[in-house]
């Protein structure tokens, strides 16, 4: 038999890899020529594509107010040479006039930082687009170009003012205190110009780390002149800040920095006597551990005397020490233990009359340490330089329950798209700027955000009256208002994506729209796999809605058999349910699987119909009813009779039961009685049925009726006397196991039953018979010393091994010696010593010889019996053939 297993295992092995490699080999045949084209490489998988192939001409591409200038069209006018761009002799050669330009207007914007982006006409900044297109490294040449220009117009002496006054501020300063050199005679006036209108003539750098303002891009008109008035200070304004909700599902609290211990600086210990005094002294030291003996005797603190009467039960040190006295009870009681008045009030009146108390109170144990001014509410100051902890605690809500389904729809759609982005501060102002933000992730980040938010809303508690006015409680706002309109314009995003964000948001808002049902519905058509997560986020929301569709039900299906989550099948079976209403489709999809030949597809099909809210027809019916008594599986049957049960089938299947029960054949008999036990049902209607069947002709019948009892576990009398009898009297070794098993499992221990056992343990020749006895008496809890000495005497006396087993580990659970009555082990062994003796061994020899001498005898005769018979038959025999010869 081991070889046999052997073999059929490596076979098995061997096949199992065979498909495997068959299976690798199919799949990449088929998918050797499969490929993306590159517009969905670039819209889904981004982070795949390399640099090199990558084009990225769509970074320098601006349009609108941010696209450079045209160039300015050449005109040369008599007596003016061009400005020269570049520094070498060539370009010297070719002269250019700079065109008249108006001066820069101002553009009124906030204050921006490096990464911000500024506008600016185009047609009003071309000296600033020279520079683009030049580069701020070509800048120094403005200086020849200055030089230049004042040898050519001798006559025109502002024409350095004039082209200052056409820079911006930034520009005109840097050229003036960076570019200029010292020995330009020049350089003086058009300091004292700049400052005289920006209040500084000196720059560093064209662009600094500190944000730009608007002066920077001010020209010299429109920069306001410095005031001696004192500049007011610009506070920034403070974002609206969301409720802990809103921001991240996952926000805690910062575990490692509340768990890290700091040690303590604890005060060094009072000095000892034995360390005051001569080391000699040895014994004689008096030893003690109490504080109060130690600061006294070493000379450490001395007591100070307390004058007021009401600090007697203190003692007070120099150094600031307090301890309290331990004294014995005052008898007789004063009068603060009889009557309501305080007892501070009673000393005080005592003080205040100057009244006598004679005799002193004994002390009872040495005096304690004692921290009266914590007693009195006052705390020392801490110069540990640590802040005080104090336990947070997270902020409890309760969403609205009928949001479940878009709930959980909504967190695995981000989870699926690995959108859990710890948003730990997010703010409307924030939100705003990521939903317009250039990068589409950036956008689809914020609008998960809004849409967790908006299912995740729950009521505002009101007081009394508007309780009684409006109900049990306002619902909040699912997104704030300012963000809603910029949601909705989401929707006609350029990126895929985004749009699909935008549309599940609209869903979870409980708003949804044309515009959002269009692009879901494209996510489901779009979806050739049927397995993607925007399809099943998608099929979700439109079935919350209550759409029927046929894509929809399709895909509810497909994540109902093929996922392997349990909770995207409940969701999955409870979106079909509330569909069901509206459309037969689900029924007849789910009645087609039925057919399916895995047997976990017929069980999800059995438990789903049973939760449909639509009607039934009889096709479904007999459908349910064949698969109860006729599927191999026994999890299908049970499904199945559930189904029916929950469909309001119970009377019939439960008529069935008794027909089969009673009429049936003996395996029709046996389907029932399991179908019974995986049902757990029982009325007085089929008890008898039930009954009759323990006493059936068929020992595979009786064996069913035991562990169907079992496993209904009722506790009724004549249940329990027919097991009583069938584990006494049955003639099958299987059904009194089986009989013995359901007594313990129901659990109903009884004297008689406690004497059947240890009977059963003792006398029954079958091992099986006596391990089920042992199992029994473990798990109903026999005691007693009746017990305790069958079990010492089986352990000396069984020859099973299996069932010596069972016995050691029942004397072990049940504390017992295992050495057993040695009264019983010294009868056996004088026995066996008896026996072995040489009289009785010499007797013992004698009498077989005897017997093997009288069995020879025995045979001797038989045989001449066997010869003297067969000489008279020969006889006989020719006597009656001579006869016939001779007649």
């Amino acid at each position: 038999m081991d070889l046999q297993q052997r073999s059929k295992g490596s076979m098995e092995q061997y096949h199992s890899r065979r498909r495997k490699q068959i299976y690798t080999q199919f799949l990449q045949n088929a998918s050797e020529g499969l490929s993306f084209s590159q517009d969905v490489m670039w819209e889904m998988g981004a982070d795949g594509i390399s640099y090199s192939k990558a084009d990225f001409s769509w970074l320098f591409q601006v349009s609108g107010s941010l696209a450079p200038g045209t160039r300015l069209k050449i005109r040369k006018k008599a007596g003016t040479k061009a400005l020269p761009w570049h520094t070498d002799p060539k370009a010297k050669e070719k002269k250019r006039d700079l065109a008249v330009l108006p001066p820069l207007e101002t553009i009124h914007c906030n204050s921006l930082t490096s990464r911000d982006s500024f506008m600016i006409p185009g047609h009003k900044v071309g000296i600033l687009d020279s520079f683009k297109r030049t580069g701020f490294k070509r800048a120094s040449t403005v200086c020849s170009y200055l030089k230049e220009d004042q040898e050519e117009l001798g006559r025109n002496n502002k024409w350095d003012e004039d082209v200052l006054k056409k820079l911006s501020k930034t520009t005109a300063q840097w050229i003036v205190s960076q570019q200029i050199p010292r020995e330009c005679h020049c350089k003086a006036g058009l300091q004292s110009l700049l400052k005289d209108q920006y209040g500084s003539a000196s720059a560093t750098d064209l662009v600094t780390d500190e944000p730009m303002c608007e002066e920077d891009f001010s020209g010299f008109y429109d920069a306001p002149k410095p005031s001696t008035e004192p500049q007011s200070l610009h506070r920034s304004k403070s974002e609206t800040q969301l409720p802990l909700h809103y921001r991240d599902e996952k926000i805690g609290f910062n575990q490692t920095a509340t768990a890290v211990t700091v040690k303590q600086m604890e005060p060094p210990k009072p000095p000892r006597l034995q360390d005051c005094l001569n080391p000699r002294a040895g014994k004689y030291v008096y030893h003690t551990h109490n504080d109060f003996e130690q600061e006294l005797y070493s000379g450490i603190a001395k007591q100070v005397h307390q004058q007021k009467r009401r600090n007697f039960d203190r003692i007070t040190m120099d150094n600031n020490s307090e301890y309290q006295k331990n004294l014995q009870e005052l008898f007789p009681c004063g009068p603060e233990k009889w009557t309501h008045s305080p007892g501070v009030g009673m000393l005080g009146a005592t003080e205040e009359m100057g009244r006598v108390e004679k005799g002193a109170r004994r002390w009872v144990d040495l005096p304690t340490n004692a921290d009266y001014a914590l007693e009195l509410g006052l705390r020392p100051p801490d110069h540990s330089g640590q802040e005080p902890r104090t336990h947070q605690q997270q902020v409890r809500y309760n969403p609205l329950p009928e949001l479940s389904s878009l709930r959980y729809a909504v967190v695995e759609w981000r989870n699926a798209w690995k959108l859990n982005s710890a948003w730990k501060s997010v703010t409307v102002e924030g939100l705003k700027k990521a939903l317009t933000d250039l990068h589409y992730h950036v956008r689809v980040a914020a609008i998960a955000i809004c849409a967790l938010r908006a299912v995740n809303r729950s009521q505002k508690k009101l007081d009394g009256i508007t309780t009684a006015q409006y109900g049990q409680g306002l619902e909040e706002a699912p997104v704030p208002p300012d963000l809603q309109p910029i949601l909705l314009s989401t929707l006609s995003d350029p990126v895929k994506r985004v749009q699909m964000a935008a549309a599940v948001c609209q869903y979870a808002m409980g708003t949804p729209n044309a515009s959002a049902r269009e692009i879901l519905q494209n996510a489901l058509h779009q979806d050739s796999s049927g397995t993607g997560a925007d399809s099943w986020v998608a099929a979700q929301c439109l079935a919350v809605e209550g759409e029927a569709s046929r894509t929809v039900v399709e895909r509810l299906l497909t994540q109902l058999f093929l996922s392997k989550a349990p909770s995207d099948r409940d969701q999955a079976a409870t979106l079909l349910a509330s569909i069901s209403t509206k459309t037969t489709l689900v029924r007849s999809r789910l009645a087609e699987e039925l057919n399916c030949a895995n047997w976990r597809t017929r069980v999800m099909a059995c438990n789903t119909i049973s939760r449909l809210k639509c009607p039934t027809n009889k096709d479904l019916v007999n459908k349910l009813m064949h698969l109860m008594w006729n599927d191999w599986s026994g999890v299908v049957r049970q499904a199945a009779a559930q189904a029916l049960g929950k469909l309001d089938m119970g009377s019939g299947v439960h008529d069935e039961l008794i027909v089969k029960l009673e009429e049936g054949p003996t395996s029709w008999r046996v389907g029932a009685l399991a179908l019974l036990g995986q049902l757990k049902i029982m009325t007085a209607k089929m008890l008898p049925a039930f009954l009759r069947c323990m006493n059936d002709d068929f020992v595979v019948v009786r064996k069913q009726a035991c562990l169907t009892a079992a496993s209904l576990m009722l506790k009724d009398e004549m249940i329990m006397d027919q097991l009583t009898e069938l584990m006494q009297n049955d003639t099958s070794c299987d059904v009194k196991v089986a009989a013995i098993n359901a007594l313990g499992k129901i659990g109903c221990l009884t004297p008689m039953l406690e004497e059947l056992l240890l009977w059963a343990l003792h006398h029954e020749e079958d091992p099986q018979v006596r391990i089920a006895a042992c199992e029994a008496v473990r798990i109903l809890g026999v005691k007693g010393p009746a017990l305790q000495h069958l079990l010492q005497e089986r352990f000396i006396l069984e020859p099973n091994p299996q069932v010596h087993r069972h016995i050691v580990k029942l004397i072990e659970s049940y504390g017992y010696s295992l050495e057993g009555d040695e009264g019983i082990v010294h009868r056996i062994t004088e026995q066996v010593q008896e026996l072995c003796s040489k009289n009785i061994i010499i007797e013992k020899v004698l009498l077989l010889e005897e017997l093997a001498q009288l069995q020879q005898h025995q045979k001797k005769l038989q045989r001449k019996e066997r010869r003297s018979a067969a000489s008279v038959m020969s006889s006989t025999a020719t006597e009656k053939y001579l006869r016939c010869k001779n007649p």
